[in-house]
């Protein structure tokens, strides 16, 4: 989960203004990563004996989690734009260049 929120918090923080920025970095570290890996950890231990009930809060969390962050992110439509780029014909030469060819004594630079 790691490697996907570090993407997450890299790109969520472009969209702060810029005298924002320290702000929503400190509120992502300090009450984000607090709360998520220490905080839910021990609400979550209190579900061990009622597992089902914990899966129903979770995805109680996860619901309001979903709305709160489609409200708070605000992205401009793109549907007025154009594309300038010409698109390639699709050929199995191209789905070839995707697996790796092997080949004895090959070197790679």
């Amino acid at each position: 989960m790691g490697f996907f929120s570090s993407w997450l918090f890299k790109s969520g923080l472009s969209f702060a203004p810029e005298d924002g920025k320290g702000t929503a970095s400190s509120a992502y570290g300090g009450l984000g990563m607090a709360l998520g890996n220490n905080g839910f950890n021990f609400i979550g231990a209190l579900f061990l004996s009622q597992f089902r009930l914990g899966f129903i809060v979770f995805g109680i969390f996860t619901f309001a989690g979903v709305l709160i962050a489609t409200l708070i992110v605000h992205e401009p439509s793109n549907l007025d734009e154009t594309s300038t780029k010409k698109k390639e014909k699709f050929s199995l030469k191209n789905v070839k260049l995707i697996f790796l060819s092997w080949q004895i004594g090959a070197t790679t630079t």
